[in-house]
C-alpha cells in the first residue's frame, strides 16, 4: 500500500487521535475511511459544467466576437 505523509495541526491531531480511540480504530484507517468518504462524495456530485450543461448555449449576446475582441474585454477581470 503506498504511503501518504501529510502535515495537520496539534488539534486535528488530537481530534484523530480521540475518535480513533473512541472508534478502536488506527489512526490511518480513521483517515483512510474518512479520505474515502470525501473522495466517494466529490466524485458522485456532478461538476459545475455539468450541472449547467442545459444552459450552455442557450442565450444569445448578439455579438459575434464578444469573446476576443479587445474593445470588449477592457477591463475584464479587474476590480
Amino acid at each position: 500500500m503506498p504511503i501518504l505523509t501529510l502535515k495537520i495541526s496539534p488539534a486535528t491531531a488530537l481530534r484523530v487521535e480521540r475518535m480513533a480511540s473512541r472508534r478502536r480504530l488506527s489512526k490511518s484507517a480513521l483517515v483512510r475511511e474518512a479520505l474515502e468518504e470525501k473522495l466517494g462524495e466529490s466524485a458522485e456530485s456532478p461538476t459545475l459544467h455539468d450541472a449547467m450543461k442545459p444552459t450552455i448555449g442557450v442565450a444569445d449576446s448578439g455579438v459575434r466576437d464578444l469573446g476576443h475582441n479587445p474593445k470588449y474585454l477592457a477591463g475584464f477581470g479587474r476590480k
